[in-house]
């Protein structure tokens, strides 16, 4: 397929540009500079946002798999979706992200209250005003969701439903098999959700120009209470069944390592922008910070924000790194409660694989829903899941995806350009982590080295009721290293098809290394060095 023209979703934010060429650090540098123009540069930095980063459907090859195209003979047959929600405000409650943004803003009106001005760069503070809500989606995130449903629909709903020509969307032909769309109760997973289903669905593109009451009769939906800890069993935010995972110390061991990061990257633009500031306002590093932070989250909500130009490009591959390493130690490898959040999600996937309902469970699953098929059904031809970006870093950290498994560099500033471990690579908005089950007429079929357009199932030689299955997962639209899962059961394919008992088999030791009891509940403490713990309790 080739589907990033599918994504270039010009009524959003069209951020297409070609990254500048990395630091290196045996060039001689010029004299960095603040950004000369938001509305050419922030195409450019936008890379750089971590998980405040927009969407934008990526290269297959990104993970390093060279063949990416689907053999001759082979179809998708069935799909799983585990899909961030889309562009949000700032978390109130979050002392790293909107309850810094708001220090910085009383901060500043404090200052204009006392008939103080700033100067040059920052003089549009004098008028600024923090127009950010609460943590639900911006109206760029339910455009984005929808343009989302409309991709889905497009790469697979397609092929999985034979569409008829210039079929923009689901029409459903057994009202038994109804998709059931998951999601949590929280406003910003629930519209994630909402919207998706208008893209996928297509009740507002139809041939009749006019909006139809009864398009949700076409899908189910299943909201998961997402509450406080203990209270309600629930894969998509697995974070409040861990209850270690909400412990100052542990839950959160990446914020001071992200501190003091920034204490490394952002001196240099603190002090030059103090330069403009009214006497005494005392600008601190998580001052500076904050402004960064407006600038992504004014951008996703207003379209442009005057904060971005303040800073240069190394800066902002700074503030990527200081995301990249946060996320690293609070839901990735680097934190012992990861593999927990996430194991409740890679057994829901392996029993809708394998077609076994979940009886019982001693993880994150609640069992009350999987013990039956009106809740958890088998057998569909797709199954969508809404949910966090801490959750998508979680279940490739329970799926012991080792590529991923590599530690932040605390100390390299700026960072090379060529790691591994990328929030925006990985969790930006409505990221998406896609299981695809492909089956094929042969046990060895032969490599594809490009992705091809598939305009119907049978176009390179699928005849269906396929003898054998494989298991290929994208994120983002970036082909996954299956053979890069620990223990080495998926080795053997330069494409990375995964023979699908071989998968299962891969998962085989996944709920022992989350020990999710222990982890979750237990005693203990991390010695919050920077090193790796491999996402559960330190031996």
């Amino acid at each position: 397929m080739a589907p990033a023209t599918l994504f270039c979703i010009s009524f959003l934010l069209t951020w297409a540009c070609a990254l500048a060429p990395e630091y290196d650090s045996h060039e001689e540098q010029q004299p960095l500079q603040p950004l000369e123009s938001t509305v050419d540069d922030v195409d450019c930095i936008s890379h750089h946002w971590g998980q405040l980063s927009a969407y934008r459907y990526k290269s297959p090859g990104l993970f390093g798999v060279k063949d990416v195209g689907l053999p001759d003979g082979c179809q998708i047959e069935q799909v799983h979706l585990l899909q961030r929600h889309a562009e949000r405000f700032p978390h109130p409650g979050d002392a790293q992200d909107g309850l810094n943004i708001e220090r910085f803003t009383v901060k500043v009106e404090k200052v204009i209250e006392h008939g103080k001005h700033f100067e040059g760069p920052l003089k549009f503070l004098n008028t600024w005003r923090n127009t950010l809500g609460g943590e639900y989606l911006t109206g760029i995130g339910a455009m984005a969701e929808i343009a989302s449903g409309v991709q889905f629909w497009n790469l697979y709903g397609r092929m999985l439903y034979n569409a008829s020509k210039g079929q923009l969307g689901y029409e459903p032909d057994d009202v038994d098999q109804r998709p059931l769309l998951r999601s949590t109760t929280q406003s910003r997973i629930h519209n994630s959700l909402n919207n998706w289903a208008l893209g996928f669905f297509g009740p507002s593109y139809q041939e009749s120009p006019q909006f139809y009451a009864n398009w949700t009769e076409n899908f189910r939906t299943l909201l998961i209470p997402e509450v406080e800890p203990g209270a309600w069993n629930n894969t998509l935010a697995a974070h409040h069944c861990c209850s270690n995972s909400e412990v100052h110390g542990i839950g959160n061991i990446g914020d001071d390592h992200m501190w003091n990061y920034a204490g490394l990257y952002l001196p240099h633009a603190t002090k030059r922008l103090s330069k403009y500031m009214p006497k005494h306002f005392d600008l601190q590093i998580k001052d500076t910070y904050a402004m960064q932070l407006l600038c992504a989250y004014e951008t996703q909500f207003l379209g442009l924000s005057e904060f971005c130009s303040l800073f240069n490009r190394e800066e902002w591959r700074g503030f990527e790194q200081s995301l990249d390493i946060r996320f690293f130690y609070n839901h990735s490898f680097g934190n012992p409660t990861a593999r927990s959040q996430g194991i409740g999600y890679v057994e829901e996937l392996l029993a809708r694989l394998q077609g076994k309902l979940i009886k019982e469970s001693d993880t994150s699953v609640n069992s009350s829903l999987t013990d039956n098929e009106d809740t958890f059904p088998l057998g569909m031809k797709f199954y969508a899941d809404f949910t966090h970006d801490k959750m998508v870093l979680a279940t490739l950290t329970a799926l012991s995806l080792d590529y991923f498994k590599q530690v932040p560099d605390l100390k390299k500033y700026p960072p090379k350009g060529d790691r591994l471990f990328r929030v925006s690579h990985m969790a930006p908005f409505t990221a998406r982590l896609i299981t695809e089950v492909i089956g094929c007429d042969s046990a060895c079929p032969k490599p594809e080295k490009h992705e091809r357009v598939r305009y119907y199932a049978s176009q390179y030689g699928y005849i269906g009721n396929s003898k054998h299955q494989f298991i290929r997962m994208r994120l983002n639209g970036g082909i996954l290293p299956l053979s890069s899962i620990r223990g080495g059961a998926c080795k053997g394919r330069p494409d990375e098809l995964c023979p699908l008992e071989q998968f299962v088999q891969s998962q085989a030791k996944a709920k022992e290394r989350a020990n999710y009891r222990e982890a979750c509940f237990g005693d203990y403490e991390v010695i919050n060095d920077g090193r790796d713990v491999d996402g559960t309790v330190p031996k």
